[in-house]
């Protein structure tokens, strides 16, 4: 399964969700018939969807229809199944796959592993950690020239050098 978002708040009075998107471009949930929700990852027929606000979508669950049922779900992580999706293009990624990744500079020297993906509004940025120290690096093909995932590493080019 891949997390698509989070459930931010009940929308309106009729058991309606607000959700807000890991990708804000994403259509992902557009189409969908179902999607799992919450720790158990339970399973819910959409009913209808929405846009809402920028990096939102607007979810009508089957079953879910007075504001507090919805109130419910605040909070729930929402996930789709991975054939649910179109497939990836060129040079994109699951956030998943990036994880635990060795970071590794131009000349193969180890920099660390990839522990965490954050979403900032302009760019994704790889926290790359070793020894208790962590280096924030963009995920821009300027500071990640390669993403080798058959090798378990991807290459990072320090912010220094990106700027010369």
């Amino acid at each position: 399964m891949i997390r698509v978002g989070r459930v931010a708040r009940p929308h309106g009075v009729r058991g309606a969700v607000a959700v807000t998107l890991d990708n804000p471009d994403s259509e992902s949930l557009f189409g969908a018939e179902y999607v799992h929700l919450g720790p158990e990852r339970r399973r819910h027929e959409v009913v209808g969807v929405s846009r809402g606000r920028k990096g939102q979508v607007i979810l009508q669950l089957q079953g879910v229809e007075r504001i507090e049922q919805a109130e419910k779900l605040r909070g729930f992580e929402v996930w789709l199944m991975e054939e649910q999706l179109p497939p990836l293009g060129e040079e994109e990624y699951w956030q998943r796959d990036l994880l635990g990744l060795e970071a590794v500079d131009e000349e193969g020297r180890s920099l660390g592993r990839v522990t965490e993906i954050v979403d900032t509004a302009e760019v994704a940025v790889l926290v790359v950690s070793r020894g208790g120290r962590e280096r924030f690096v963009p995920f821009t093909r300027e500071y990640v020239p390669e993403v080798r995932l058959s090798e378990g590493r991807v290459v990072v080019r320090p912010l220094e050098e990106a700027e010369e």
